[in-house]
């Protein structure tokens, strides 16, 4: 299937459930047939997250009420007029269709970059010699990847050592809970020799949500930072602009 701004449109107003019934009928059919569609409608699912942004979804709104209020516009213009009505309706259209493209074509590759730099925060010598029984479980599922329990037994814990509290951060991103895991990440004081790694899992956290302006900004901190996450966040940021 061929990834157009069309065919992102139609999804839209598929999802948004603005489809004429024949249209729709015609639709579902594609839908139940084509495994790429259906694995299409539900990247685009998650582009809403991306969308959620105040600006992007202002731009996408702004475009989408420009396009209703020329189809509102009564047809007692002359033909002139009319026809570039018809004109700025299809650019208003493909419009939307070529910005949710673009936003979904940035989305993948913010996705594919997150997938090549993310690694999780790895369990320290000083921390394997916790003498807390419940810390000491929570150290091994965490090496085990069982994030579901680390996140059981750390979330209700007040004033976590800053070492648990990046634990738990990403066992949040690991269990799709981005939103959660940015909470932690930034509890992390400028003073704790944990909080270059709060900043690159920030980013790196804002990067798998999408927000590229946000991911280039926290490594740009990194940079000047001139820890041990220079290097990698100087590629990363590199790619990003490419």
């Amino acid at each position: 299937m061929e990834r157009t701004p069309e065919i992102f449109e139609k999804i839209e107003a598929y999802l948004s459930q603005s489809l004429p019934k024949d249209e729709l009928l015609k639709f579902e059919a594609e839908i139940a047939k084509n495994i790429e569609l259906q694995n299409e409608i539900e990247k685009h699912k998650s582009l809403h997250e991306v969308l959620g942004d105040k600006d992007t979804l202002a731009f996408k709104e702004k475009l989408t009420d420009i396009s209703k209020k020329i189809k509102e516009e009564k047809t007692t213009s002359s033909f002139f007029s009319a026809k570039w009505k018809v004109a700025a309706t299809i650019i208003v259209v493909v419009g939307i269709g070529s910005f949710l493209w673009y936003t979904s074509t940035v989305q993948n590759k913010a996705l594919d970059l997150y997938a090549s730099y993310y690694e999780p925060f790895p369990v320290e010598d000083v921390t394997r010699g916790e003498s807390n029984t419940k810390f000491k479980q929570v150290i091994k599922n965490y090496n085990n990847q069982e994030y579901s329990e680390v996140i059981i037994a750390l979330e209700n814990i007040t004033n976590l050592k800053d070492e648990f509290t990046l634990y738990l951060g990403n066992s949040y991103i690991k269990t799709d809970q981005e939103q959660k895991a940015i909470v932690q990440f930034e509890k992390i004081q400028k003073n704790s020799k944990y909080y270059e790694n709060s900043r690159w899992y920030l980013a790196l956290t804002n990067l798998k949500l999408g927000k590229i302006k946000k991911t280039i900004s926290l490594l740009e901190e990194i940079i000047g930072y001139n820890g041990i996450y220079r290097s990698s966040a100087l590629s990363l940021k590199e790619a990003l602009q490419e």
